[in-house]
């Protein structure tokens, strides 16, 4: 499909240095509810270095395995997906498109995939241009992940919802996010509030089910408190009426280098069930859902 490979971006009329802000990345995400297991493998573009991570959680049990690791990463244009990143700690590959689907290879010292996607909705694609920024979001929201994971010696069959998305453009350099998704057995939905750079607002509410997509009115007030992290707390617009409620929490803080850092990181990332609802096309519907948020404060 369009777009799914390597996009070439032009950096004009963006500012003397957004070169430094170009950035792009394609990432897969899994949550098997079941066997209580989620994974997420991600693969950036970027400056001054390029960046893989691979994170296995297993929430049933409270345990967290990452692999992050800098340096080349590899990635062809065209109309599928080929992104591949090597080195002496190992690989990972992701490689396929929308018609035939996406695979997910990885081997580490600690981890070791192969897993794939299956789109079960169509592509959302939206963009946000100011003067400074130029990027694009294209994601499908509501895919469907199986095969197997082995994580430090323990292998497992892994079925489940899934995610995928590819991201390019010039980025904000700083950005404050909410950023919260959620699967059940007929609908998945994306709410997403931030704040770029100066105060410039992202948003928006999109849903899939019944075969369709649909926006919400946004933005959507969060009321997650970053120091009472496993809280419950809500999301809400006049269209939106949404119960979150913590089941998994871990904050990465990265600073590099440390002492004047370049990259200055805060990212909570929960795993949370939903409940409430919604008003989608005209009709009052119940969700009850489970899902991964993410709130992040970044210079990157």
């Amino acid at each position: 499909m369009r777009n799914e490979g390597y996009v070439e971006t032009s950096t004009r009329r963006r500012g003397a240095m957004a070169f430094l802000r170009r950035k792009q990345w394609w990432y897969f995400e899994g949550m098997d509810p079941e066997r209580q297991l989620y994974s997420v493998f991600l693969a950036m573009l970027a400056i001054p270095s390029s960046y893989v991570s691979m994170t296995f959680i297993d929430f049933g049990n409270g345990t967290r395995t990452t692999e992050e690791r800098f340096g080349k990463v590899v990635a062809l244009p065209g109309d599928r997906v080929s992104v591949r990143a090597e080195g002496r700690w190992g690989r990972v590959v992701f490689e396929g498109s929308r018609e035939d689907g996406w695979k997910v290879e990885a081997q580490t010292p600690s981890i070791s995939c192969e897993l794939t996607q299956k789109a079960l909705a169509d592509v959302h694609l939206n963009r946000i241009e100011t003067r400074r920024l130029d990027y694009y979001v294209f994601q499908f929201i509501n895919n469907r992940t199986s095969g197997r994971l082995e994580v430090e010696g323990r292998e497992t069959p892994f079925d489940g919802y899934g995610y995928c998305e590819h991201n390019w453009g010039i980025q904000p350099r700083h950005s404050t996010a909410n950023w919260l998704h959620f699967w059940s057995d007929n609908m998945a939905g994306v709410v997403l509030s931030c704040f770029y750079d100066a105060g410039v607002h992202h948003h928006y509410d999109y849903f899939w089910t019944d075969g369709k997509g649909f926006y919400l009115p946004s933005p959507s007030q969060f009321s997650f408190d970053a120091a009472e992290p496993m809280a419950p707390w809500t999301a809400r617009s006049s269209a939106l009426d949404l119960e979150v409620t913590p089941v998994y929490h871990h904050l990465t803080r990265m600073r590099i280098p440390p002492v004047i850092p370049y990259l200055d990181i805060d990212y909570h990332q929960l795993l949370v069930t939903v409940k409430g609802s919604a008003v989608i096309g005209g009709d009052l519907r119940e969700i009850e859902a489970i899902g991964k948020y993410d709130y992040n404060r970044n210079l990157w």
